[in-house]
């Protein structure tokens, strides 16, 4: 059996702090997860195992962000 690192994070941003709301494997099992919960605003954000900050735009696809200030 092979032990996957749980490296993608979905957070959100509320009351001017970053909090996690879960971990993934990969980008698109947390892209899957937010889409479930309707996270498409400017308040959710995917860090990937890389620490490339993901957010969906307005066209429902993954784009990279560059300004989480102190995350």
């Amino acid at each position: 059996m092979i032990n996957k690192a749980h490296d993608v994070r979905v957070i959100k941003h509320i009351n001017g702090e970053y909090n996690t709301f879960a971990n993934f494997t990969t980008v698109q099992e947390a892209l899957d997860y937010m889409r479930r919960l309707g996270a498409v605003n400017d308040s959710w954000y995917i860090i990937d195992a890389n620490d490339n900050r993901l957010r969906l735009n307005d066209n429902d696809k993954l784009v990279v962000f560059n300004s989480l200030i102190g995350y």
